[in-house]
Protein backbone atom coordinates (compact mmCIF):
# COMPACT_ATOMS: atom_id res chain seq x y z
CA UNK A 1 0.00 0.00 0.00
CA UNK A 2 2.71 2.49 1.08
CA UNK A 3 4.77 1.35 -1.90
CA UNK A 4 1.27 2.83 -4.45
CA UNK A 5 1.29 5.84 -2.74
CA UNK A 6 4.94 6.73 -2.81
CA UNK A 7 4.26 6.91 -6.91
CA UNK A 8 1.93 10.32 -6.06
CA UNK A 9 4.22 11.60 -3.52
CA UNK A 10 5.60 14.77 -4.75
CA UNK A 11 9.12 15.37 -5.66
CA UNK A 12 9.44 18.59 -4.24
CA UNK A 13 6.42 19.45 -1.49
CA UNK A 14 7.56 22.91 -2.25
CA UNK A 15 6.84 22.67 -5.81
CA UNK A 16 3.63 20.41 -6.01
CA UNK A 17 1.54 19.77 -9.20
CA UNK A 18 -1.14 22.23 -7.35
CA UNK A 19 -4.50 24.59 -8.24
CA UNK A 20 -5.67 26.74 -6.31
CA UNK A 21 -9.43 28.10 -7.08
CA UNK A 22 -12.37 29.90 -5.52
CA UNK A 23 -13.62 33.47 -4.67
CA UNK A 24 -11.40 35.65 -3.12
CA UNK A 25 -13.79 38.17 -2.40
CA UNK A 26 -11.50 40.79 -3.75
CA UNK A 27 -9.64 42.29 -6.22
CA UNK A 28 -5.93 41.67 -7.65
CA UNK A 29 -5.09 44.20 -4.41
CA UNK A 30 -6.30 42.10 -1.44
CA UNK A 31 -4.94 39.92 0.58
CA UNK A 32 -5.16 36.55 -0.10
CA UNK A 33 -4.52 37.37 -3.99
CA UNK A 34 -1.03 39.25 -2.60
CA UNK A 35 0.23 35.87 -0.37
CA UNK A 36 -0.01 33.90 -3.41
CA UNK A 37 1.11 36.15 -6.32
CA UNK A 38 4.08 37.88 -4.06
CA UNK A 39 5.07 34.56 -2.06
CA UNK A 40 3.36 36.47 1.63
CA UNK A 41 1.79 39.11 3.72
CA UNK A 42 3.01 40.95 6.86
CA UNK A 43 1.57 43.27 9.61
CA UNK A 44 2.30 46.07 6.96
CA UNK A 45 -0.36 45.03 4.77
CA UNK A 46 -3.27 46.57 5.22
CA UNK A 47 -7.01 45.59 4.08
CA UNK A 48 -10.07 47.62 4.59
CA UNK A 49 -8.13 50.00 7.52
CA UNK A 50 -6.69 46.81 9.18
CA UNK A 51 -3.91 44.73 9.16
CA UNK A 52 -4.59 41.01 8.35
CA UNK A 53 -1.53 39.64 9.68
CA UNK A 54 0.23 40.68 12.98
CA UNK A 55 3.00 39.00 11.71
CA UNK A 56 5.03 37.73 8.26
CA UNK A 57 2.86 34.81 6.57
CA UNK A 58 4.26 33.47 3.99
CA UNK A 59 3.76 31.32 0.85
CA UNK A 60 5.31 27.62 1.53
CA UNK A 61 5.65 27.49 -2.50
CA UNK A 62 9.24 27.65 -3.80
CA UNK A 63 7.78 29.99 -6.54
CA UNK A 64 4.98 32.62 -6.89
CA UNK A 65 1.58 31.20 -8.46
CA UNK A 66 0.44 31.62 -11.40
CA UNK A 67 -2.79 33.87 -12.77
CA UNK A 68 -4.71 31.25 -15.39
CA UNK A 69 -6.37 33.50 -16.87
CA UNK A 70 -3.52 36.35 -17.33
CA UNK A 71 -1.12 33.90 -18.40
CA UNK A 72 -3.44 32.56 -21.56
CA UNK A 73 -4.98 35.84 -22.75
CA UNK A 74 -3.62 39.44 -23.02
CA UNK A 75 -6.81 40.96 -23.20
CA UNK A 76 -8.26 42.30 -20.33
CA UNK A 77 -10.03 39.88 -17.69
CA UNK A 78 -13.60 39.70 -17.66
CA UNK A 79 -15.42 40.28 -14.52
CA UNK A 80 -16.91 37.56 -12.38
CA UNK A 81 -18.95 39.29 -10.68
CA UNK A 82 -21.71 40.78 -12.55
CA UNK A 83 -24.77 42.44 -9.66
CA UNK A 84 -26.91 45.90 -9.61
CA UNK A 85 -25.06 48.19 -7.84
CA UNK A 86 -26.10 48.74 -4.63
CA UNK A 87 -23.28 50.05 -2.09
CA UNK A 88 -23.99 53.46 -2.88
CA UNK A 89 -27.52 53.20 -2.62
CA UNK A 90 -27.26 51.50 0.34
CA UNK A 91 -25.24 52.09 2.77
CA UNK A 92 -24.90 55.87 4.73
CA UNK A 93 -20.98 55.80 3.69
CA UNK A 94 -19.85 53.99 0.93
CA UNK A 95 -16.23 53.58 2.22
CA UNK A 96 -17.17 51.96 5.48
CA UNK A 97 -19.44 49.55 3.47
CA UNK A 98 -17.46 46.48 4.66
CA UNK A 99 -16.36 47.36 8.57
CA UNK A 100 -19.37 49.01 9.98
CA UNK A 101 -22.11 49.84 7.42
CA UNK A 102 -25.03 51.59 8.37
CA UNK A 103 -28.53 51.75 6.32
CA UNK A 104 -29.08 55.57 4.62
CA UNK A 105 -32.98 57.00 5.30
CA UNK A 106 -33.97 55.64 2.37
CA UNK A 107 -33.47 51.94 2.57
CA UNK A 108 -35.15 52.74 6.41
CA UNK A 109 -37.85 53.92 5.06
CA UNK A 110 -38.48 51.12 2.82
CA UNK A 111 -37.94 48.45 5.31
CA UNK A 112 -40.38 50.58 7.47
CA UNK A 113 -43.08 50.35 4.53
CA UNK A 114 -42.37 46.48 4.45
CA UNK A 115 -42.73 46.10 8.30
CA UNK A 116 -45.82 47.46 8.14
CA UNK A 117 -47.32 44.97 5.99
CA UNK A 118 -46.55 42.55 7.29
CA UNK A 119 -48.07 43.42 11.26
CA UNK A 120 -51.08 42.47 11.72
CA UNK A 121 -50.60 41.84 15.56
CA UNK A 122 -52.81 45.06 17.52
CA UNK A 123 -49.97 46.28 19.74
CA UNK A 124 -50.73 47.27 23.40
CA UNK A 125 -47.45 48.48 24.19
CA UNK A 126 -46.49 51.06 21.74
CA UNK A 127 -43.94 49.99 20.33
CA UNK A 128 -45.40 48.69 16.82
CA UNK A 129 -45.97 50.33 13.88
CA UNK A 130 -49.72 52.40 13.18
CA UNK A 131 -50.85 50.40 16.12
CA UNK A 132 -49.73 46.55 14.61
CA UNK A 133 -46.56 44.43 15.55
CA UNK A 134 -44.88 41.29 14.05
CA UNK A 135 -46.24 38.02 15.66
CA UNK A 136 -45.46 34.87 14.91
CA UNK A 137 -47.71 34.25 11.98
CA UNK A 138 -46.86 37.79 10.36
CA UNK A 139 -42.99 36.20 10.83
CA UNK A 140 -43.52 32.89 9.29
CA UNK A 141 -45.48 34.85 5.95
CA UNK A 142 -42.73 37.05 5.88
CA UNK A 143 -39.91 34.55 5.97
CA UNK A 144 -41.61 32.02 3.53
CA UNK A 145 -42.53 34.98 1.47
CA UNK A 146 -38.15 35.53 1.42
CA UNK A 147 -36.60 32.35 1.59
CA UNK A 148 -39.38 30.36 0.33
CA UNK A 149 -39.29 27.97 3.45
CA UNK A 150 -39.27 28.07 7.38
CA UNK A 151 -35.95 27.15 8.78
CA UNK A 152 -33.51 28.59 6.17
CA UNK A 153 -31.66 31.60 5.85
CA UNK A 154 -29.80 33.91 8.19
CA UNK A 155 -32.64 36.30 8.36
CA UNK A 156 -34.73 33.02 10.23
CA UNK A 157 -32.29 32.68 12.80
CA UNK A 158 -31.28 35.98 13.81
CA UNK A 159 -35.49 37.13 13.59
CA UNK A 160 -35.82 33.72 16.50
CA UNK A 161 -33.25 35.61 18.66
CA UNK A 162 -34.78 39.00 18.06
CA UNK A 163 -38.27 37.32 19.47
CA UNK A 164 -36.50 36.06 22.19
CA UNK A 165 -35.08 32.34 21.05
CA UNK A 166 -32.30 31.38 23.77
CA UNK A 167 -30.18 28.67 23.48
CA UNK A 168 -30.93 25.91 25.77
CA UNK A 169 -28.45 25.03 28.54
CA UNK A 170 -26.31 22.18 27.94
CA UNK A 171 -26.11 19.42 30.30
CA UNK A 172 -22.72 19.70 32.88
CA UNK A 173 -20.76 16.08 32.58
CA UNK A 174 -21.85 14.40 30.12
CA UNK A 175 -20.02 12.43 27.84
CA UNK A 176 -22.20 13.33 24.74
CA UNK A 177 -21.41 15.12 22.15
CA UNK A 178 -23.19 18.69 22.29
CA UNK A 179 -25.16 19.41 19.56
CA UNK A 180 -26.60 22.39 18.54
CA UNK A 181 -29.94 23.01 19.40
CA UNK A 182 -32.42 23.13 16.47
CA UNK A 183 -33.58 27.38 16.42
CA UNK A 184 -37.63 27.97 16.32
CA UNK A 185 -39.57 30.87 16.30
CA UNK A 186 -40.78 31.41 20.13
CA UNK A 187 -44.81 31.00 19.45
CA UNK A 188 -45.54 33.86 21.81
CA UNK A 189 -42.59 35.88 20.43
CA UNK A 190 -43.04 39.58 18.69
CA UNK A 191 -41.05 40.90 16.47
CA UNK A 192 -40.27 45.13 16.78
CA UNK A 193 -39.92 46.99 14.18
CA UNK A 194 -36.16 48.00 15.61
CA UNK A 195 -35.98 44.06 15.77
CA UNK A 196 -37.04 43.46 12.16
CA UNK A 197 -34.59 46.43 11.17
CA UNK A 198 -31.69 44.40 13.51
CA UNK A 199 -32.11 41.55 11.29
CA UNK A 200 -31.49 43.30 8.08
CA UNK A 201 -28.50 45.35 9.86
CA UNK A 202 -26.60 42.02 10.38
CA UNK A 203 -27.41 40.73 6.89
CA UNK A 204 -25.58 44.18 5.85
CA UNK A 205 -23.08 43.76 8.40
CA UNK A 206 -22.66 40.23 6.87
CA UNK A 207 -21.87 41.72 3.87
CA UNK A 208 -25.10 40.54 1.95
CA UNK A 209 -26.05 43.20 -0.20
CA UNK A 210 -27.55 41.71 -2.88
CA UNK A 211 -29.43 39.45 -0.30
CA UNK A 212 -31.31 42.40 1.08
CA UNK A 213 -31.82 43.34 -2.64
CA UNK A 214 -33.60 40.71 -3.21
CA UNK A 215 -36.14 40.51 0.04
CA UNK A 216 -36.39 44.53 -0.69
CA UNK A 217 -37.82 43.52 -4.67
CA UNK A 218 -40.16 40.20 -2.83
CA UNK A 219 -41.30 42.77 -0.65
CA UNK A 220 -42.67 45.29 -2.85
CA UNK A 221 -39.92 48.06 -2.39
CA UNK A 222 -37.29 47.00 -5.13
CA UNK A 223 -34.62 49.85 -5.07
CA UNK A 224 -34.21 51.75 -8.44
CA UNK A 225 -31.21 50.39 -11.28
CA UNK A 226 -28.01 52.34 -10.50
CA UNK A 227 -26.56 50.44 -13.35
CA UNK A 228 -24.01 47.44 -12.32
CA UNK A 229 -21.25 46.75 -10.47
CA UNK A 230 -18.84 44.37 -11.78
CA UNK A 231 -15.21 43.00 -10.31
CA UNK A 232 -13.03 39.54 -10.80
CA UNK A 233 -13.32 37.92 -7.47
CA UNK A 234 -13.17 34.36 -9.06
CA UNK A 235 -9.95 33.53 -9.71
CA UNK A 236 -7.57 29.99 -10.83
CA UNK A 237 -3.78 29.70 -9.79
CA UNK A 238 -1.30 26.84 -10.35
CA UNK A 239 2.14 25.79 -9.05
CA UNK A 240 5.23 26.18 -11.66
CA UNK A 241 4.66 22.60 -11.93
CA UNK A 242 1.87 23.34 -14.30
CA UNK A 243 1.69 25.69 -17.43
CA UNK A 244 -2.27 27.26 -18.04
CA UNK A 245 -3.32 25.75 -21.39
CA UNK A 246 -6.57 27.40 -22.05
CA UNK A 247 -9.21 29.73 -20.24
CA UNK A 248 -13.09 29.63 -20.80
CA UNK A 249 -14.71 32.66 -19.26
CA UNK A 250 -18.67 32.98 -18.75
CA UNK A 251 -19.35 36.89 -19.68
CA UNK A 252 -23.10 38.85 -18.78
CA UNK A 253 -23.92 41.82 -19.61
CA UNK A 254 -26.61 41.82 -17.34
CA UNK A 255 -26.96 41.92 -13.11
CA UNK A 256 -26.59 38.14 -11.61
CA UNK A 257 -28.28 36.20 -11.28
CA UNK A 258 -30.92 36.29 -13.89
CA UNK A 259 -33.00 34.06 -16.12
CA UNK A 260 -29.15 32.35 -18.01
CA UNK A 261 -27.03 32.83 -14.76
CA UNK A 262 -28.50 31.08 -11.69
CA UNK A 263 -25.61 32.65 -9.14
CA UNK A 264 -24.27 36.32 -8.78
CA UNK A 265 -20.65 34.55 -9.28
CA UNK A 266 -19.74 33.71 -13.21
CA UNK A 267 -17.93 30.30 -13.60
CA UNK A 268 -14.28 29.79 -14.76
CA UNK A 269 -13.15 26.97 -16.49
CA UNK A 270 -9.34 26.14 -17.34
CA UNK A 271 -6.93 23.34 -18.73
CA UNK A 272 -3.80 22.69 -17.17
CA UNK A 273 -0.60 20.84 -18.78
CA UNK A 274 2.46 19.66 -16.53
CA UNK A 275 5.04 22.19 -17.63
CA UNK A 276 8.14 20.72 -19.79
CA UNK A 277 10.47 23.10 -17.83
CA UNK A 278 10.79 23.27 -13.77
Amino acid sequence: MSQHLSEYSEEDPRSPLLIVCGDFNGGSECGAVRYLVDGGVGPSFVEDGEPISSREKNCPMSKPLTDAVSSVSTRPEPPTLVVAELISQMVKDSSAAYEKPEFCDDVIVRLTKCYEQYATFVDSSGTGVNGKIMNVDDVERWLIDINKKMGRGSEFRTAAKEMGWIDPPQEEGSDKPIEKPRITLPQDGLLTLEGFLNVYTFELRGGKFWGIHYDLSIMGQPLPDFGRFEARYDRMYCTAKLTPAAVLDTIASTPCPNDVEPSDHLPVAASFKISELN
